[in-house]
């Protein structure tokens, strides 16, 4: 039996990991993946909440790496809005599907 303590700690992770895979994502892979295949980091913004980050390429490189160089040329801040979204979905699905009781 699930205690209700357990019960909202597993539900809280329905959230948290997505949230944590964003983190990870413009934290970490994309400045990786951006170094590794030789894009020029353009940040815009000096806001109270920081600036947007994203990455440019050649032409040699986009034919070479499409879906990785599109990838990439999407801002952080369009990460976030995308991670956001799928929280809502999970949120949604998960409030219409549960069982009540």
């Amino acid at each position: 039996m699930t205690t209700p303590r357990r019960k909202a700690l597993i539900d809280s992770l329905w959230y948290a990991i997505p949230l944590a895979i964003a983190v990870l994502l413009n934290a970490v892979v994309r400045p990786v993946m951006a170094e590794r295949l030789g894009g020029e980091m353009i940040r815009r913004g000096a806001s109270v909440r920081g600036s947007d980050t994203w990455w440019t390429f050649d032409a040699a490189t986009r034919a070479e790496h499409p879906w990785q160089t599109g990838f990439l040329e999407m801002s952080h801040g369009a990460v976030a809005f995308a991670t956001l979204v799928v929280i809502a979905v999970l949120f949604a699905w998960r409030c219409f599907t549960r069982p009540r009781g």
